[in-house]
């Protein structure tokens, strides 16, 4: 995927050259205790279960394999220390998934952050590269 498709996802920016290319730079950040397992991929999935309320669907969304998935959700929770989504199985309504209070909190913070670093990294950006 190309940076211009990012532009407005999870600090990307683009200043234009004369030439007509782009200098684009690209921030990827995750929060963690030990191991940087929360960020970019682990909030789509969290986003993408609030609002399929599925797991399983929002790995097939994201191309993932379900333990592919899995893993990647895991190792996050276990390093924060809470679980992110709570799943019920079957029943007569089918299972569902849903994101914990702590992963809700965690979700929303985490929006907030990477949105606020954006803004502030595009002056940054705009600071150095014109």
């Amino acid at each position: 995927m190309k940076y211009n498709a990012l532009k407005n996802m999870f600090g990307v920016g683009t200043m234009e050259h004369s030439s007509k290319k782009n200098l684009n730079y690209h921030i990827k950040t995750r929060i963690f205790y030990e191991n940087p397992d929360f960020g970019p991929g682990v909030a789509k999935i969290m986003e993408l279960v609030k609002e399929t309320g599925s797991l399983s669907k929002a790995y097939n969304l994201m191309g993932l394999s379900s333990s592919k998935g899995w893993k990647i959700l895991k190792n996050a929770e276990e390093d924060l220390g809470f679980p992110l989504i709570i799943s019920t199985k079957g029943g007569a309504g089918g299972g569902k998934s849903e994101l914990s209070l702590e992963g809700e909190d965690l979700l929303k913070k985490y929006q907030a952050f990477i949105a606020e670093l954006d803004r502030e990294a595009k002056k940054i950006f705009r600071k150095y590269f014109g």
